[in-house]
Formats: C-alpha cells, structure tokens, sequence
C-alpha cells in the first residue's frame, strides 16, 4: 500500500476514534442521567431500565470499535495495514474504505462466517 493511501486511512481512523470518543462521553452522560431519574410509576422504571441498557449496548459496541480503530493504527505503524491476518493477503482498498479496521480479506472472512454459522 502506498504511503499516501495510508496517511489518507490514518486520518479517516483519527476521525472516526475522534468522533467514536465523543458518543462515550455522551453516553456516559445518558447512563448518569437515566441513573438519577429512576422513579415514577412501573412503566416509567421500565423505560428507564430499558434506556440504560441501551446506553450501556452502545457504549460497549463503540469500545469495542475504538479498540479495533486502536488496532489497526498500530497496524499501520507496524507496517502491516492492510494485510489479511487469516492469508496474508492484501486486503483490498474498497473493503478498508468501508470498514478501516477490518482485519481480513473478503475470501477469508466469508469463509470464517460459514464456519461460525455451521
């Protein structure tokens, strides 16, 4: 991969962890709120609970990302961005456009989902 293309992922990573920050923090704020306000008739606790379960979904999920994005940029300074972890393989450019922290290439990751799925 050319130098340029990978500067060119390093920031669309810096700018999604940037972004993906703060949503925790907004989440964070969510859990605190929805904490702070469980009172009121057993409908309103229901709604209550079920919100921060939500929050709290949605804050695991976006770590779990930034702890992919956190990957992949080692990756790239490692000098391994971009290649399949399963084959070796180059993972193609339009496959990282869409997920820039994918781990492997197309072949090999549809070939790890049908072992999973059987």
């Amino acid at each position: 991969m050319k130098p340029s293309d990978l500067n060119d992922f390093k920031k669309v990573l810096k700018r999604k962890r940037a972004m993906l920050m703060e949503t925790d923090k907004s989440l964070e704020q969510d859990i605190k709120k929805v904490a702070d306000i469980r009172h009121g008739d057993e409908a309103d606790i229901a709604e209550s609970s079920y919100e921060q379960e939500m929050a709290f979904y949605l804050k695991t999920r976006g770590q779990d990302e930034l702890r992919q994005i956190d990957e992949a940029m080692e990756r790239i300074e490692k000098g391994e961005y971009g290649v399949c972890d399963e084959c070796g393989g180059e993972i193609p450019r339009k496959r990282l456009e869409v997920q820039p922290y994918s781990l492997h290439c197309v072949d090999c990751q549809d070939k790890m989902e049908k072992k999973v799925a059987s």
